[in-house]
């Protein structure tokens, strides 16, 4: 969306820089159209879900701004909860620091990297089996990505499935639809069937069923033995 609106030369509306002008200026006007015009391209662009709850944000940049707040940041709550777990380690365990005068060992910084690993793997093995892949992936990226970084991705490989997941629930009405469609159309055609068949044999007046022992039909269009119509 960002190249999008960088082709049409409208990213000032969404960055902030393109600000709105008084309504007493002449280009107030102009301002408002190309601003409701981005914000038809956002909310197309949208999810139906999302889209019903940016519907009431004024500006492009507002809808841009809630946008980037919910989704272009990791989860903040999860990753404070993260971190306090830690911290509470830290608390019982701590990191053994090196207490040398003008340190040239760089063992402080050698331990604190080892415990970022560790950090690392112990999120990774955590993870459901769902996350199966993208452990995988993360643990084959060279040089090893930091924790901070591993969380992100996994958080939006987790939004992307959820996405996916909605979309699938959205569309189960559709099929349905359609198997009750295709129900109609069969019992249309039942119901057809019937009516030649009554119609035939309402024609076939020198007919005689050997199953009631009637004029007017025959065995194979006896009601009485094959059913009657809807």
């Amino acid at each position: 969306m960002t190249n999008f609106l960088f082709a049409k030369n409208k990213t000032g509306f969404v960055d902030g820089t393109l600000t709105k002008p008084d309504k007493s200026n002449e280009k107030y006007m102009v301002w408002m159209r190309c601003d409701a015009m981005i914000k038809g391209w956002l909310t197309t662009a949208m999810d139906k879900e999302i889209r019903s709850s940016v519907k009431y944000a004024n500006t492009a940049l507002k809808i841009w701004n809630d946008l980037y707040e919910r989704f272009g940041k990791e989860s903040a709550p999860r990753g404070y909860e993260l971190k306090g777990i830690w911290d509470e380690i830290d608390s019982v365990l701590p990191t053994p620091r090196c207490e040398c005068n003008g340190c040239t060992c760089n063992i402080g910084k050698k331990i604190t990297d080892l415990k970022e690993k560790e950090r690392l793997y112990e999120f990774l093995m955590g993870l459901d089996t769902e996350f199966s892949v993208m452990r995988t992936q993360i643990l084959a990226t060279k040089p090893t990505p930091s924790l901070r970084t591993a969380y992100h991705l996994v958080a939006k490989d987790e939004q992307q499935r959820n996405i996916v997941a909605g979309r699938k629930t959205t569309t189960t009405p559709d099929a349905a639809a359609f198997q009750v469609s295709q129900v109609s159309r069969e019992n249309q055609s039942h119901k057809k069937g019937w009516q030649k068949t009554d119609k035939t044999s309402s024609n076939n007046k020198s007919g005689h069923c050997t199953f009631c022992g009637k004029d007017g039909h025959i065995r194979d269009g006896c009601f009485k033995l094959v059913g009657y119509p809807d």
